[in-house]
Order: C-alpha cells, then sequence, then structure tokens
C-alpha cells in the first residue's frame, strides 16, 4: 500500500471513529509501529490531526481569526448563548473570555441584569458598553490582533486579585481525556488564571470543538462544572463525557 493511500485510510478513520489508535492501525494496515509513527507525525505537522498518547484524535477545525469565525456554526452558538443566560444573577461578577460565541452571550444579556463583567475581548466590552446596568472592565494587556483580545503577565495580575463567581469559556478543543485546549500560548495561560480564580466555570461547546484538541490545555474536563452543548450534538457523542460530575445540558 502506498503512503498516500495509507495516510487517506487514516483521515477517514478518524473522521468516522474520532480516535484511531497506533496498535489499531499497524495491524490494519500491516505495517510497522515505525510507519504510523511517521504517518501520525507527517498529519500531525500538516495541521489535520492532534497526537495522542497511543494514537492521534482529530484537530479542532476552527480558523484562528476572530473575523472568519464569527459567522461559523452562528445559530449553534445561539443556542449556547440562550442556554448560558440562566446562570446570571444580579450582583454577579462574572469573567468572560474572548471568542465568537461569548460574543452572542453578551448580546443577549437582559438589561435588567445588575452585575460585574470582566472581559478579555475588545468586542464583548464593545458589546457591554449598551448595557447600562453591567459595571464593564476591560483587562488590560498586551492585544492579540487576530483575536481581538488581551493577554500576559498583565492581564494574570489583575485576575488574581479577583474572586470571581463564574466564568464563561470559549472553547477552541474539548476532549473527556485532555480536557479544555486551545492553539496558542498566551490565550491558555489566561484561560487557565480564569478558571482558577473562578467560583463555577461553564463551558460553551458546539458540535465542531467536541473530540478535538489543540496544543495547549487550559483546565481538565472535570474542572469544569457545566458544559453547554448544541442541538446537534448526539447522546452516542456524549457517552465518553457522562458520569464524570459535570453537567451537560
Amino acid at each position: 500500500m502506498l503512503r498516500e493511500e495509507r495516510l487517506q485510510i487514516i483521515l477517514k478513520m478518524l473522521e468516522t471513529d474520532q480516535r484511531v489508535s497506533s496498535v489499531q492501525l499497524s495491524e490494519i494496515l500491516n505495517v510497522s509501529d515505525d510507519t504510523i509513527r511517521r504517518d501520525l507525525n507527517e498529519l500531525a505537522e500538516n495541521g489535520l490531526l492532534k497526537k495522542v498518547h497511543g494514537g492521534a484524535i482529530p484537530k479542532s477545525p476552527s480558523p484562528y481569526k476572530l473575523s472568519e469565525r464569527i459567522n461559523i456554526a452562528h445559530e449553534e452558538k445561539i443556542v449556547l448563548a440562550s442556554k448560558a443566560q440562566q446562570f446570571f444573577k444580579d450582583g454577579q461578577v462574572i469573567l468572560m473570555d474572548n471568542g465568537s460565541t461569548n460574543m452572542e452571550v453578551a448580546r443577549l444579556m437582559s438589561p435588567d441584569l445588575k452585575a460585574t463583567v470582566f472581559t478579555t475581548s475588545i468586542p464583548i466590552a464593545q458589546i457591554l458598553c449598551e448595557h447600562q446596568n453591567i459595571d464593564l472592565f476591560l483587562l488590560g494587556g498586551k492585544v492579540f490582533k487576530d483575536a481581538q483580545n488581551t493577554y500576559g503577565s498583565e492581564v494574570t495580575d489583575l485576575l488574581s486579585k479577583i474572586r470571581a463567581d463564574i466564568f464563561l469559556v470559549g472553547v477552541c478543543g474539548m476532549h473527556h481525556q485532555i480536557g479544555v485546549t486551545m492553539p496558542d500560548w498566551g490565550e491558555s495561560v489566561v484561560k487557565r488564571k480564569m478558571v482558577e480564580v473562578s467560583e463555577k466555570v461553564v463551558a460553551l461547546i458546539t458540535a465542531d470543538k467536541l473530540n478535538t484538541a489543540e496544543s495547549y490545555v487550559v483546565c481538565g474536563y472535570q474542572e469544569i462544572d457545566v458544559m453547554l452543548i448544541d442541538d446537534t450534538i448526539t447522546e452516542a457523542q456524549l457517552n465518553d463525557y457522562k458520569s464524570k460530575g459535570v453537567i451537560i445540558l
């Protein structure tokens, strides 16, 4: 079998099963472990999968630039944003990171909600500037232009002085074994700090993010309190996520 054929088979299996093991691939393709290792390395280097211990899982398909992400799965993001509203109460301190889903959360916030919001997202800050009852703080730091958010030690230093009631975390990749992941180290550090200083962590997951992973871990799956999912995610896709103490809505 040619190398190109092997690579296509690996990608097809990954699309179908959402995970492949090196041992399984070696047996099915009748090649050595070293050959499979080289194949997975090549596919990972080309951004087509994410290597994990013993095999590989899909890489998150989300584009890097916020401007490219806004219109992807837009209806699903509105569903998640609607579900998120039930967790807001007057008097709360709310953390919101950057992301297109959290932008929809901000747009749907009740005009009667009296709360304090800290965010790293420039677009979310702009949206909430129109909300008369929200005390708004844009956490200052270096601006990541592609994602339109702030990050860096200035942001994490400010976060260390906050005790938040709830953190709404936007997700690039979610995997039941790996947790929440991001493609950028600086962003992952800020999100990790937000998890650390928050009483409750709510993750917002569209179907394309589930069972995928990026390079940098924000938190383990069981560090999340609530996982909000869109209506296109099936029960079968959630099998590995149940019975781990996380509320799935």
